[in-house]
């Protein structure tokens, strides 16, 4: 290793150690302050007691078997769960960026991780912090998306098997994973009916289906929070004085969903493979923040690591204004909901960040829109001209 190299890596550890330090030290000093945690606890406390564990969107939002995987830590000494759960998210997280590097910048990997750990990793402190399944959730879609650049596709199944036993939001990337890699659907089957039949493996049978009954009514209750507002698409709209909610929320986010999907399906055309797993990661965090009901600014952790691997495969391949542009995305999403609500309020700063986090991934959208688009071009000129036209003709 040069020393250049050593630098660089010095730089990216420094990032990751700092990060674990701090929220290692905020956890031991008060476990469960500012923590998603207790809401868990509590339902896996109900779990066990063969409770009802469901009452409505602000309480336990997640499949039946998140139950058995969050009751694993809560078994643990307070504090030692705490931080372990944290660890598997911030290992998760630092695995799958690091082995993402590997087929980005074979020969510029430090180089490369440090950057992506500088624009992403900020993003993804709160939730760390917080202890939000969002974290695990974000380092299962990574892993998988380096999972199906390597064509590992059992890895890759149980990587998202795993995002929908974090999230129920685990649900889209599958579609739009199997949309891109056709070869996965019947591995996927598996891996949801796993998933889905788990807690039948714990618990008797009639208490698992209440679950499961319980839980669709719950879900029912999310897609319409009551008045609550949240960082998605309709937080760009509503300063505009509009709103999506009832059928014509439900209309956008299916064609949405419609509309991703088939790009998705367009990839499967792209022979560069790095750009076809990149482009579903970027169209799942996109789908997940924008078209899915009550996220946060924190959930944008599930978002972090395609912005950042997007900057750097721009920046790799000298389109260093697109990259300028990601570094803006980034930055601006970290910090500006925080500066606002130091000039006119912490409240204020929370509902400038509903705005623009969801505006800055329609961004990100426009984005990868435009790479499609250039994608077909390309296709285009290799079935005309029988050669391969140059796939990043993009403004510099």
């Amino acid at each position: 290793m040069t020393d250049v190299e050593r630098r660089w890596n010095w730089m990216a550890w420094g990032l990751w150690l700092i990060t674990i330090a701090v929220i290692a030290a905020m956890v031991i000093g008060s476990p469960l302050e500012r923590s998603m945690t207790p809401g868990y606890h509590h339902a896996v406390a109900n779990w066990w007691a063969r409770q009802p564990v469901y009452t409505g969107p602000t309480g336990f939002n997640y499949l039946p078997i998140f139950l058995s995987l969050f009751g694993l830590f809560a078994g643990l000494p307070i504090v030692a769960g705490e931080l372990l759960w944290r660890a598997v998210a911030v290992v998760g997280l630092y695995a799958g960026l690091w082995r993402y590097c590997g087929v980005l910048a074979v020969g510029d990997r430090q180089r490369a991780f440090a950057v992506i750990t500088a624009l992403s990793l900020p993003l993804c402190f709160s939730a760390l912090r917080n202890g939000q399944s969002s974290a695990q959730l974000a380092a299962c879609l990574v892993l998988a998306a380096w999972c199906l650049h390597r064509q590992r596709c059992w890895w890759a199944t149980l990587w998202l098997s795993l995002a929908l036993v974090c999230k129920p939001l685990g649900l889209p990337a599958i579609g739009l994973a199997v949309m891109a890699f056709p070869g996965l659907w019947w591995r996927m089957a598996i891996g949801v009916a796993v998933v889905l039949v788990g807690p039948f493996l714990f618990v008797p049978p009639d208490y698992a289906t209440g679950l499961y009954v319980d839980f669709a009514n719950n879900l029912a209750q999310c897609l319409d929070p009551g008045g609550r507002t949240f960082a998605d698409l309709n937080g760009v709209l509503r300063p505009f004085g509009l709103t999506l909610d009832g059928m014509p929320s439900l209309l956008v986010r299916v064609a949405a969903g419609l509309a991703m999907a088939a790009a998705c399906w367009f990839t499967r055309r792209l022979a560069c493979q790095i750009d076809r797993a990149l482009l579903w990661l970027g169209f799942t965090g996109i789908y997940i923040m924008l078209f899915t009901p009550m996220n946060e600014a924190n959930s944008y952790v599930m978002l972090a690591p395609a912005l950042a691997l997007w900057a750097w495969r721009y920046l790799e391949q000298g389109a260093t204004r697109t990259f300028r542009v990601f570094v803006a995305l980034c930055v601006t999403m970290m910090f500006l909901p925080d500066l606002v609500g130091l000039a006119i309020g912490k409240q204020g700063g929370h509902e400038f960040g509903k705005f623009w986090n969801p505006l800055m991934t329609l961004a990100f959208l426009a984005i990868l829109a435009w790479r499609m688009r250039c994608s077909y071009r390309e296709l285009q000129g290799r079935g005309t001209h029988g050669e391969q036209a140059p796939i990043w003709n993009l403004a510099r």
